[in-house]
């Protein structure tokens, strides 16, 4: 990496989400009020001739913002039951489900009970409709129209493993210091340990960022943030919500060593609306606008800079440009079946004057990435199947320009959902793909540099395939099994390398409130690229990475609507590509360099304590207590950015009259110095512990009694100005610290939502 660019980061730290004004022309609500879809029209269903018996069929209706039912798909019963009943929920009509009286699109659960006629008129046999936005709802009778809970999310996320936690962006936007960004939110769960206060790459569970697998909707992101610390390349509102998962991840998810953090978009609501966003540096816009009544809607976004002013007064030296779009195209072509054409991509440009060579700038980044997914969803009895391709490139410069990247991408996945049984669903599917790395590499003056670059990145092709099942088993009422195995064959020129992945995690319900949870598997992964850069990715060398994680836990509902979580964690890293943490165990050793390969592991406790931001008053408290470390040969010690303890708390709080505030603090302690000495290095010296506070201030006034409404928003990343220590170096006689800082992010906005 290069010597010039963590003082760069350090200044985009500081300079983005500097906000003079924000105008959202449909932003989330504040704190939404919700309301069900309620039944319409007649919910006649016909008990099946020639059958006896009672049998009770779950569906799960995807039902649009003008009340249509688009998909129903059958979670639990058996034909011919299931099919009557998902043919009649075809023609069922509803109120559209209302977040703040806006119309949204929900997916609900909704059970049919059929029971068998005493008379000989089937026709006329009792069929008892029951809304199920949970399971366990009671059952209506059928000439009642069904009554919503008081309150349950518009749209349910569906089937929660062991290790994994969902971050709504409807509660994120609620959240200080993480500006609306679900991918950004991940720094408050436990098991996250930061790098730098206000960057947004962590270590998960021991494992560097570049082992965190990055997904949108099943597509794998090259990066997340705009020149390394900027905001989002997929703007916050095309996300719905981001699935999270710091230990064994299902088996749909591969080739990552660490955790996965997965985006899902947004689904179309068919009704024409948008948000804008103009800020000091950079102005974003999202806008849905149906195309084919209710059948054909287009979802586009994108965002361009104009930083360079502001960037001028932090490093007058450092210019830089970025943009990004996105553009998803969704079709109902009939009987729930869709076509989804979803197009994203970035561009990142970061540079350094060169006024004294006479020179043009020099580029400290330079990347590019665009991708284009196509995917066909067809309807099954009890689930679904999808076909999906994908096609890209990526591009990006190295070393001020002397290497330049460039992979063009294709790749090719199916995807199986089903239900055998009313208590077993199996998931399977398919991928293969290749990439095509072309790299060139003009003279260095270190010849030396130029074949370390060489090694790390030739031009080659590279092809993948992976086969995967997944078994969701209730084996009782009060025990569950998540099990899965994936294969994944990696080849690169004349080496082909394969993986076995099996993964296990069971829930037991020890009563309605309290659940255990065990989850083992492992994970396999190619050398990975601290820096996420597009098309930044090494050659095998010498083979996968590979993970070996384990935890067990307990989680609780507490009165007053918490919910708890302790979960002890374990995880053993083989192979291990952290060329950041090597560099710090050399100590002068000529034979250890950034390639070199070595064995880690972390061991440690998380706790979460939660309370929904959508609540009038929400929050959480996260504690991580963990120990993580690298060896390589006789050099061993803690992980580059091992923080022993890192705690952090939010509380959110909505007054009467549209006022709402919200505070969030984060401490963790120091992370090791570089020693001098392969013997003082097992237990070095630590940096200065670290903590910080954030807020976030509403108010917000309603128009009418349309459901409008405007706000002004004040937020502020560490309102306590603390300043950081960067990294400590010590000799036999003395320690120096290098402090950085006070990295403080404001931003104040005015929003609209009509």
């Amino acid at each position: 990496m290069e010597k010039r660019l963590p003082r760069a980061i350090l200044a985009l730290v500081a300079v983005f989400h500097v906000s003079l004004y924000t105008i959202p022309c449909k932003a989330e609500p504040r704190s939404p009020s919700v309301d069900l879809p309620q039944l319409l029209s007649d919910a006649d269903v016909t008990y099946p001739a020639a059958q006896t018996g009672d049998h009770e069929v779950i569906l799960e209706l995807t039902i649009d913002a003008g009340g249509n039912v688009r998909e129903a798909r059958v979670i639990s019963g058996l034909p011919p039951f299931s099919d009557v009943a998902r043919a009649a929920a075809m023609t069922w009509v509803f109120t559209p489900a209302r977040r703040d009286d806006v119309a949204v699109s929900s997916r609900i659960r909704f059970a049919v009970s059929f029971t068998e006629p005493e008379s000989s008129a089937p026709d006329e046999a009792p069929v008892a409709l029951d809304p199920r936005p949970e399971a366990s709802a009671a059952q209506t009778p059928p000439t009642q129209a069904p009554t919503a809970p008081a309150e349950v999310d518009v749209i349910v996320s569906g089937h929660r493993t062991v290790s994994g936690e969902r971050l709504k962006r409807v509660e994120v936007r609620q959240l200080p210091g993480a500006f609306g960004d679900p991918f950004r939110a991940i720094e408050s769960l436990p098991g996250v340990t930061p790098t730098l206060s206000g960057a947004p790459y962590f270590y998960v569970r021991g494992s560097p960022p570049g082992n965190l697998g990055l997904f949108l909707d099943d597509v794998r992101l090259p990066s997340l943030y705009h020149v390394f610390a900027g905001p989002p390349v997929v703007h916050p509102a095309m996300l719905d919500e981001v699935e999270f998962y710091p230990g064994p991840y299902p088996a749909r998810f591969g080739r990552a060593a660490g955790g996965i953090a997965a985006g899902h978009s947004v689904a179309p609501t068919h009704v024409l609306h948008g948000e804008a966003s103009v800020r000091a540096f950079d102005s974003s816009a999202l806008v849905e606008v149906p195309l084919v009544g209710d059948d054909v809607s287009l979802i586009g976004g994108g965002r361009f800079s104009y930083a360079n002013p502001i960037a001028h007064l932090f490093a007058p030296d450092i210019s830089v440009n970025y943009w990004d779009y996105q553009a998803k195209l969704v079709g109902h072509p009939g009987h729930g079946n869709s076509v989804t054409v979803f197009a994203f991509g970035a561009r990142d440009l970061l540079t350094r004057s060169n006024d004294e060579d006479g020179g043009d700038d020099v580029p400290i980044i330079d990347s590019e990435f665009h991708r284009i997914d196509v995917r066909y969803t067809r309807q099954l009895h009890g689930g679904h199947a999808t076909l999906a391709t994908t096609v890209g490139t990526d591009r990006s410069k190295l070393s001020e320009g002397n290497v330049r990247l460039e992979a063009p991408l294709v790749s090719v996945r199916g995807d199986v959902q089903t239900r055998v049984s009313d208590s077993v669903a199996i998931q399977s599917g398919v991928e293969v793909g290749s990439t095509w790395h072309r790299s060139e590499l003009a003279s260095f003056d270190e010849p030396q540099d130029r074949d370390d670059y060489a090694r790390r990145f030739p031009s080659r092709l590279e092809s993948v395939g992976a086969a995967y099942v997944g078994m969701q088993w209730a084996a009782t009422g009060d025990v569950h099994v998540d099990a899965g195995l994936r294969t994944d064959v990696v080849a690169q020129r004349d080496e082909a390398v394969w993986s076995v992945d099996p993964r296990l995690s069971v829930q037991y319900e020890l009563s309605p409130r309290v659940t255990l949870e065990h989850a083992v598997g492992i994970a396999h992964q190619p050398p990975g690229n601290p820096a996420l850069q597009p098309g930044a990715t090494p050659a095998l060398g010498d083979g996968l990475q590979r993970a070996v994680q384990s935890s067990a836990g307990i989680r609780t509902k507490l009165p007053g609507e918490f919910s708890l979580r302790i979960t002890a964690f374990q995880a053993i890293l083989l192979n291990l590509s952290d060329g950041p943490g090597v560099s710090r165990l050399d100590n002068g050793d000529e034979s250890i360099d950034e390639n070199s390969r070595s064995l880690g592991s972390a061991r440690g406790v998380e706790l979460l304590l939660s309370r929904s931001f959508t609540k009038r008053l929400g929050g959480f408290i996260a504690y991580t207590l963990s120990n993580s470390r690298r060896s390589l040969g006789r050099a061993e010690g803690p992980a580059l950015f091992d923080r022993r303890h890192v705690l952090s708390g939010a509380l959110g709080y909505r007054f009467d009259e549209g006022y709402s505030l919200g505070i969030r603090g984060a401490f963790y302690t120091g992370i090791p110095a570089d020693v001098a000495y392969i013997e003082a290095a097992k237990d070095p010296p630590r940096t200065t512990p670290f903590y910080r506070i954030d807020v976030r201030a509403e108010k917000r006034w309603k128009l009418g009694s349309s459901g409008a409404s405007w706000a002004i928003v004040l937020e502020m990343l560490n309102v306590t100005l603390h300043t950081e220590i960067l990294n400590k170096s010590c000799n036999a006689y003395v320690c120096r610290e290098n402090e950085v800082g006070p990295v403080a992010v404001p931003s104040a906005g005015l929003e609209a939502n009509f």
